[in-house]
C-alpha cells in the first residue's frame, strides 16, 4: 500500500523545462528529470522517487511523454521501476488512470487476462480557489479466474481549496491546494478497502511539489517533498 501512495502522489509531476508550453503547471522537455523524498508522520526518511523523460513528442495541440519511475528505500536501495505515461491537449494535462495500478499490484493475477477499464485524471491549466475538478478512476479484472480477481482506484472530491507558500528542499513555491478522496479496493478472493484523503500543493512549471496522507481518521499517514529538479 505504501508504493501504491507513493505512485498516487508522485506520478502527478512537471519539470521547469519551457520545451512544451501547453499546460501551465505541467511543462515537459525529454531529458528533465526530477526527485521527491517521502516521510512518515514523524518525519523519518522513508524513501525516495526519481523521475527521467525518456521520450517526448510535440503534437499540433500539445505533447505526450513518456517518464521512467525509480523508486528506492531510506538504504537507497531500488525496490520499483516502472514507466509512466502523459498526455496534454490545449492546456488540459491528461494523467492515465493505469498508472496508479503498480507492476508489483498487477503481479497478484498472476497469467490471467487481464481487462482495464479507466476514466483518465484531468489538471487544467486554469485552476482557481473553489474549483471542482474531475474524477480518476481505474478498475483492472481478471477473467477466466476461479475467484473473484480485480484491483479498483477512485480518486474523488478533487477540490481547489486554496493558494498556500510552501518550502521544500528544492526552494519556495506559491502553490494551489487541492484536496481528494482515495479509495483503493482490492479482491483477490477476500475483498479489502483502503480509503484516504490527500492535499497536494500544485505549482507553476514544477507541478505538485509537496503532498500529504491522511488516514480515514484525519491522522497523517506520510508526506512528500520535491526535493531536486533539472
Amino acid at each position: 500500500m505504501r508504493k501504491l501512495i507513493y505512485t498516487l502522489f508522485l506520478i502527478v509531476c512537471g519539470t521547469a523545462s519551457v520545451m512544451a508550453q501547453c499546460n501551465e503547471y505541467y511543462q515537459f522537455g525529454e531529458g528533465n528529470e526530477w526527485e521527491f523524498e517521502s516521510y512518515n508522520a514523524k518525519g523519518k526518511l522513508t524513501g525516495k522517487n526519481h523521475q527521467k523523460v525518456t521520450s517526448f513528442e510535440k503534437t499540433s495541440n500539445g505533447f505526450v511523454a513518456a517518464v521512467k519511475s525509480t523508486f528506492y528505500d531510506d538504504k537507497k536501495k531500488e525496490t520499483m521501476t516502472g514507466d509512466l505515461e502523459f498526455k496534454c491537449e490545449g492546456g488540459t494535462m491528461y494523467i492515465d488512470m493505469r498508472n496508479f495500478i503498480s507492476d508489483e499490484q498487477l503481479k497478484a493475477f498472476g497469467t490471467q487476462e487481464l481487462a482495464v477499464d479507466s476514466e483518465n485524471l484531468e489538471i487544467p491549466s486554469n485552476l482557481s480557489v473553489g474549483q471542482s475538478l474531475k474524477d480518476g478512476s481505474v478498475k483492472v479484472t481478471a477473467s477466466g479466474s476461479g475467484i473473484p480477481m480485480a484491483i479498483t482506484v477512485n480518486i474523488t472530491n478533487r477540490k481547489v481549496v486554496g493558494k498556500e507558500s510552501i518550502t521544500t528542499p528544492a526552494g519556495t513555491y506559491d502553490c494551489f491546494k487541492i484536496t481528494s478522496d482515495i479509495a483503493t479496493v482490492t479482491q483477490m478472493g477476500i475483498k479489502m478497502n483502503v480509503n484516504i484523503s490527500s492535499i497536494e500543493w500544485i505549482t507553476p512549471k514544477l507541478g505538485v511539489v509537496k503532498s500529504e496522507s491522511y488516514n480515514k481518521n484525519d491522522k497523517l499517514m506520510g508526506y512528500t517533498l520535491l526535493s531536486s529538479w533539472k
